[in-house]
């Protein structure tokens, strides 16, 4: 009976490996080729696994992608909601840098989010509408520290929070989406400005 338990947690765990081994290279070939000009059987192939195991696990093209874009937010949630929530308990002003930092940070490490969301931003479909749903989401949880941080820094006050965000997407995701566009930005810019996040920070919120 042991035995019998032990076989099936290393299935369970080599299944969910499976699983994610296949998340994660939809991620970069939906990315990288957008929905249209990415199958299965691509994405299987780069998994290494067959294309009935996918189909297995995800079942339809729509399904995988729908999973590997619930994950991206889910990621972005779970790392920017709590700093969000801590700005209720502290000065709102901070809390913002902080989550401003956090999307920053988050962005620069996984480029195909940015890549995957531009990508469905360009069309209106039942893909998009998925997107901007999840965007809305948590950009509205945002929404209320943003009108606090307003009270405290003046400066803000130029802006809403769509127009702040906006600003801010546009500034993270213009490398990561077009690469080859333009020179590449060599840091450090000044002794103030040592890196790309340094960059936005001191153009949207400067101390």
């Amino acid at each position: 009976m042991v035995v019998s338990k032990q076989r099936g947690k290393r299935s369970s765990e080599e299944a969910a490996k499976t699983r994610q081994a296949i998340l994660d290279i939809a991620l970069i070939s939906f990315s990288e080729n957008g929905f249209d000009k990415t199958s299965l059987r691509d994405i299987a192939e780069r998994a290494g696994v067959s294309h009935g195991i996918l189909r297995h696990h995800f079942g339809s093209k729509m399904a995988l992608w729908q999973e590997v874009v619930s994950q991206a937010f889910d990621y972005f949630e779970e790392r920017m909601l709590p700093l969000v929530l801590a700005g209720k308990k502290g000065n709102a002003y901070d809390a913002l840098r902080r989550v401003v930092i956090g999307f920053i940070d988050i962005s620069l490490s996984k480029p195909e989010f940015a890549r995957l969301f531009v990508r469905e931003s360009q069309s209106d479909n039942e893909r998009s509408r998925y997107c901007r749903q999840r965007f809305q989401s948590l950009h509205g949880a945002i929404e209320t520290l943003f009108s606090q941080a307003q009270t405290v820094a003046p400066g803000l006050r130029r802006y809403t929070n769509d127009s702040f965000f906006y600003c801010l997407m546009s500034l993270t995701y213009f490398r990561l989406v077009f690469p080859q566009m333009g020179p590449e930005l060599k840091h450090p810019v000044s002794e103030v400005i040592p890196s790309q996040k340094d960059l936005i920070l001191d153009l949207l919120l400067p101390t």
